[in-house]
């Protein structure tokens, strides 16, 4: 989530170049101009929403003022990156935050400055056009990321530091990360006797395993998860979701398995969607199960093989969450 924004405002100023660059300049009797967008005080993110996500789009808002320039000669224009590196692009990076903004001019997004592509002597305005600003995931989201206070970026006509277009933030905003809370799970596996593994596959009941999603705030449009087994419980047969008791364990010849709500064997490192997950957010749990499995291969004396033995059977799995 990207937290509170009291007053995020962008502020496009339009101006035709200085009359010190002799190929283009003012129309008589017009100057620099201002555009001012608000941002909503909040926007949200989900934590693993995909590169190329739209944030924020500002409605589409028409300017009318003079601020039209002429060019007597061939020039070149685009924005320039104030907040970040420049860019040939499309996107302008807000410094290493994993955001970058757009500029959306007449319904289509306004290349950088270093795109370089020329134009053709003539007049040119922004009288009637319509403008919007856009805030795009467009990398990994840094932790502690904020956009500045400040200008983010300029049109710029050719290479003599002529700026029509300024966007201006009016404070620095925090960002945050949209997700559920997922406490740790302790599952008490009961007590069993050694006769229930009399054979190799033997199987303990299944105990339920709910994995709890709490406070899951509006928005998030897709929850998977997947399974993993950790260095202390590495995995026997990941395809079928087996993995080994912990090294303090006592017991041998026997493993954990994880199982779904259908007590079908889950495997390790596979994503799953979960399909009961609601946009409108709140609380969830996602049923598993698990059981003690027999992995010693048979021998002539059933549970009294060499290398099966009771004790102590604990181990870790880790489960992943993805929000989109």
């Amino acid at each position: 989530m990207i937290k509170p924004i009291t007053s995020l405002v962008a502020c496009i100023f339009i101006a035709a170049p200085s009359l010190s660059f002799a190929a283009c300049e003012f129309v008589t009797g017009h100057s620099q101009k201002q555009i001012n967008i608000s941002i909503p005080s909040t926007l949200s993110i989900p934590r693993d929403a995909a590169v190329n996500t739209v944030i924020y789009e500002s409605p589409a808002i028409t300017f009318y003022g003079d601020a039209s320039y002429y060019c007597t000669t061939t020039f070149t224009g685009g924005i320039k990156n104030n907040v970040g590196t420049d860019s040939t692009s499309t996107y302008f990076p807000i410094g290493n935050t994993g955001l970058s903004w757009q500029w959306i001019y007449q319904g289509a997004e306004y290349k950088g400055f270093a795109a370089g592509k020329p134009r053709e002597p003539g007049r040119f305005g922004f009288n009637t056009t319509t403008n919007a600003l856009r805030i795009v995931k467009t990398g990994v989201i840094s932790p502690g990321a904020t956009i500045p206070a400040g200008v983010l970026g300029y049109i710029q006509i050719e290479s003599a530091n002529l700026r029509p277009l300024a966007m201006v933030t009016s404070n620095i905003s925090a960002i945050t990360l949209q997700s559920c809370e997922t406490p740790n799970i302790a599952v008490e596996m009961g007590e069993h006797n050694l006769s229930v593994f009399s054979r190799s596959g033997n199987t303990t009941p299944p105990r339920a395993v709910n994995i709890k999603l709490s406070n899951c705030p509006s928005g998030i449009q897709k929850v998977s998860y997947s399974l993993s087994a950790t260095s202390d419980s590495p995995a026997v047969d990941g395809a079928i979701g087996i993995i080994e008791l912990n090294k303090s364990s006592t017991a041998k010849g026997i493993a954990l398995q994880l199982l779904d709500n259908n007590q079908t064997p889950i495997q390790l490192d596979k994503i799953y969607d979960f399909n009961e997950y609601s946009t409108a957010g709140g609380n969830f749990s996602i049923p598993l199960n698990a059981n003690y499995i027999r992995t010693l291969p048979n021998g002539n004396a059933g549970q009294y093989d060499e290398g099966m033995s009771a004790g102590s059977a604990n181990s870790e799995v880790t489960f992943v969450m993805n929000y989109l």
